[in-house]
């Protein structure tokens, strides 16, 4: 009975420095991948934040271009829209009707087309100061590597046990 359960206690230790091995490789991986991916993933999320800008840029001016479509197709087809605009573009009144004088920002002007709104900028992600931090300071990604290494270090050297046979 007594050599069971010893044995079921020596099991029962023996999973744990394997788990502090796997978990000091794991941990080492990680600080290893860090200082190499981060200035790749802040490329990637400033173009990803340029794409973004471009697709709205792209948006407005696809909905600015269905806009001039419909005028430039009531040039062609529409005489009433054609002589309304002639009579604002040469100021031209009919004797018939009344004006009524109003304040300029009332009055219509189709000569000057209204400017194109510019769509806001999309902001970065929100890890992106940290990229940017981890890939301009090259001495904190040293010390990363450096952790790295003694991490693996300590896994293979610190937690070997040795095989009883």
């Amino acid at each position: 009975m007594k050599v069971a359960s010893e044995q079921r206690t020596n099991m029962e230790q023996s999973w744990v420095p394997s788990m502090a091995f796997w978990l000091c490789l794991f941990v080492a991986a990680a600080l290893f991948a860090i200082p190499f991916l981060a200035p790749k993933l802040l490329v990637h999320a400033r173009l990803s934040s340029r794409h973004d800008d471009n697709q709205a840029q792209l948006v407005t001016l696809s909905e600015h271009c269905e806009h001039l479509k419909i005028v430039q197709d009531a040039l062609q087809s529409d005489p009433g829209f054609q002589a309304e605009l002639a009579r604002i573009e040469f100021d031209a009144v009919n004797p018939a009707e009344q004006r009524i004088p109003v304040g300029n920002g009332l009055t219509l002007n189709a000569i000057a087309a209204a400017p194109i709104p510019t769509p806001p900028g999309n902001t970065l992600a929100w890890y992106t100061p940290l990229l940017e931090f981890l890939t301009n300071n090259q001495s904190y990604t040293h010390c990363m590597l450096a952790f790295a290494a003694v991490l693996v270090m300590y896994g293979f050297v610190g937690l070997h046990r040795p095989v009883a046979s």
